[in-house]
């Protein structure tokens, strides 16, 4: 009751704190400037592809208008998630520093205040906040409550219940913090096992991605190419439509090239996301994979072979 309590407090003085510029808000920032440039790459290539009769460089130009919307997010978003994982692998080292504190003779409160001098990578920085809030006179509940929603991840909110529990229960203090230590050590050998065991698949992954993306590069490099020499012999012949071959007369060489091309940005997208949601258990981390496999796809198109 009381940790709801404390929670509907903060929600209701977030309410009243006044709106965030834009300006000092670093996704909406991010995403401003992103879509500025991706409309100015996009007007830039459908003005140049008016002077140019093929449409390689309409399709190329929104392929990179929407590239450059997503990488500038991508980028912001994967600095947010390198700073999770580096506070969750630094965590078993924060509750042996815990450990090491207490059973030197320190009490819990001081063990944390003493590990937020040690270096612990991105967890340092959320540690010395702790302290200043602790330090401040800030309920200890309400400290790591604060702790856990600015680390923003499973394991620190898992690590700070469990604290909170031990200081309530009492006894070996120690005691509890070595079974606090093994549980989340445990939890991230389990997690290291699992992306080990799946990591396979994201190389399947793009191994079908590229056997998909040499075929039709085969396939427009080479037959097509061919089938424009029969539609230029049906013309110049005069035989048009008529005869066994007239059906390749009226074919679509561009058309059905550029369905080729579209088919591998899909698969492109489609394959990136599920490399992502496998490997690191999250969609935003497969755009990475999706950048990576677009440019494949947009430079094995136009390679002049």
């Amino acid at each position: 009751m009381q940790r709801a309590e404390r929670k509907q407090k903060r929600k209701q003085k977030k309410e009243v704190e006044p709106t965030q510029s834009i300006l000092k808000n670093n996704i909406l920032r991010t995403a401003s400037f992103s879509l500025i440039a991706s409309v100015s790459v996009l007007s830039m290539s459908f003005y140049f592809s008016e002077f140019s009769e093929s449409s390689t460089i309409r399709d190329v130009g929104l392929i990179f208008g929407i590239l450059v919307a997503i990488i500038p997010l991508t980028i912001h978003q994967l600095k947010i998630v390198q700073r999770k994982d580096n506070i969750d692998r630094n965590m078993p080292m924060f509750l042996l520093a815990l450990l090491s504190s207490v059973q030197s003779g320190a009490n819990l409160i001081k063990a944390i205040e003493q590990s937020a001098e040690r270096n612990l990578g991105a967890l340092t920085p959320e540690l010395k906040n702790l302290k200043a809030n602790i330090s401040w006179g800030t309920p200890i509940e309400e400290a790591f409550e604060n702790f856990a929603e600015r680390t923003g991840t499973r394991v620190s909110r898992r690590v700070t219940v469990l604290l909170e529990m031990a200081m309530k229960i009492g006894g070996d203090v120690s005691e509890n913090l070595e079974m606090i230590q093994k549980h989340v050590s445990e939890m991230q050998n389990i997690e290291k096992s699992r992306k080990s065991a799946l990591q396979p698949y994201t190389y399947t992954i793009y191994i079908s991605f590229g056997v998909f993306l040499a075929v039709a590069v085969l396939l427009t490099t080479s037959f097509f190419s061919e089938m424009e020499r029969v539609q230029e012999g049906l013309l110049a012949s005069g035989s048009g439509t008529d005869g066994l071959f007239g059906s390749m007369a009226s074919m679509d060489i561009g058309a059905m090239e550029s369905a080729l091309f579209n088919m591998a940005v899909i698969e492109a997208v489609f394959g990136g996301l599920a490399a992502g949601k496998i490997g690191a258990g999250s969609y935003v981390a497969g755009t990475k994979h999706v950048v990576a496999m677009i440019v494949i796809s947009v430079v094995a198109f136009n390679l002049p072979l």
